[in-house]
């Protein structure tokens, strides 16, 4: 009678599993529907403030906070290396603020807020073939971002006679790196980083006339989330 030692038979439970968990990745043909939090960190950079009373304010500039919210995409395997895939969340919030208007003698710094949604569509090209439980991959896509909801600030009311604030929509690219890491049966863990062009003109009336400025969020996009395949 042969003996079979311990780890010997652990060994095998273990290769037999993860044979079992491999044949069950990406394949041809696969849904994913990911769910996690998603993370806005804005890039931003703008163009001077200018108002139709005094041209541009030199030494001005806008900023634009991040903000986190719940996070989806779903994919469709067109291959079992090509996936698309349309990114979604709960509308970010971000708080609108100016800097150098001091030397102009105002000392607001917070202009106001604006919501927005931003939804991406990608083509993911995924590594390794339909047996990797980890799966990184790299991307291409485009993206529209609308605006709404927005708000100024009491302060910029009161001091500039500010009301009207405008931000326009944006049409962009944007590239994608991440990893899908199948974790049991048809659950995975996912990683993923976009860089997203996404460029706005805002505007506001005043007590100085029509106030705009350019701005480009051109935001790094970080998502941690929990995948179904089905």
């Amino acid at each position: 009678m042969k003996i079979y030692s311990i780890p010997t038979t652990l060994t095998a439970t273990m290769l037999v599993a993860l044979v079992s968990l491999n044949a069950t990745a990406h394949e041809a043909g696969d849904w994913i529907l990911r769910i996690g939090a998603v993370n806005v960190a804005v890039d931003a950079s703008s163009s001077t403030i200018s108002t139709a009373a005094t041209g541009a304010l030199a030494g001005t500039a806008v900023s634009v906070g991040d903000n986190s919210q719940l996070g989806l995409n779903l994919m469709y395997m067109w291959s079992d290396n090509i996936g698309i895939e349309a990114l979604a969340a709960t509308p970010f919030e971000h708080d609108i603020s100016a800097a150098g208007l001091d030397q102009y003698g105002y000392s607001t710094t917070d202009i106001g807020s604006s919501k927005h949604l931003p939804p991406t569509f990608s083509a993911l090209y995924f590594l390794g073939n339909s047996s990797s439980a980890f799966r990184p991959y790299v991307g291409v896509g485009v993206n529209y971002t609308t605006f709404f909801s927005t708000s100024l600030s009491n302060d910029a009311k009161t001091e500039l006679g500010a009301h009207n604030l405008d931000l326009d929509d944006s049409f962009g690219l944007t590239v994608r790196a991440g990893f899908d890491w199948q974790l049991f049966d048809n659950w995975m863990l996912n990683a993923s980083v976009w860089k997203i062009d996404i460029d706005t003109d805002a505007s506001f009336d005043s007590a100085l006339g029509k106030v705009k400025v350019g701005v480009d969020l051109d935001p790094w996009v970080y998502m941690i989330s929990l995948g179904y395949k089905f």
